[in-house]
């Protein structure tokens, strides 16, 4: 039986919340950008592509991280974690396209999401 009166474990924290506040800032930044460049559409676009790549993200670290060990490529199931769910992120936003093109329209849905998920890639392998 759990005993609900432990403690969570929260060791996850200092790594999640630099990467959440990236993930959103690169959002805010590319959504300002496709707003300009693209209007109100772009601007949806890029808002949504950019919050499904920081999500992804973040889901990807507290994965790897229940496994104690780090991602490399000497660990392909560690490192497999990372680039699958990855990989499931532009499924959604291709999913996200083609179901509604008119608010998620190609260039700056792909472009929200690839300005959000590099810089986040960046973070994890610095």
């Amino acid at each position: 039986m759990p005993n609900w009166a432990v403690e969570p474990d929260r060791k996850h924290l200092p790594v999640i919340k630099p990467r959440l506040l990236l993930g959103l800032s690169c959002t805010a930044l590319v959504t300002a950008v496709a707003a300009l460049v693209s209007g109100r559409e772009g601007a949806i676009g890029a808002a949504g592509a950019g919050v499904v790549a920081t999500g992804v993200s973040l889901l990807a670290v507290r994965l790897i991280r229940r496994t104690g060990q780090e991602a490399t490529i000497d660990r392909l199931r560690v490192y497999g974690i990372g680039v699958v769910l990855r990989m499931l992120g532009v499924l959604i936003v291709g999913v996200l396209m083609s179901l509604d093109p008119t608010n998620f329209p190609a260039l700056p849905t792909a472009l929200g999401y690839l300005g959000v998920i590099l810089p986040l890639l960046y973070l994890e392998t610095r």
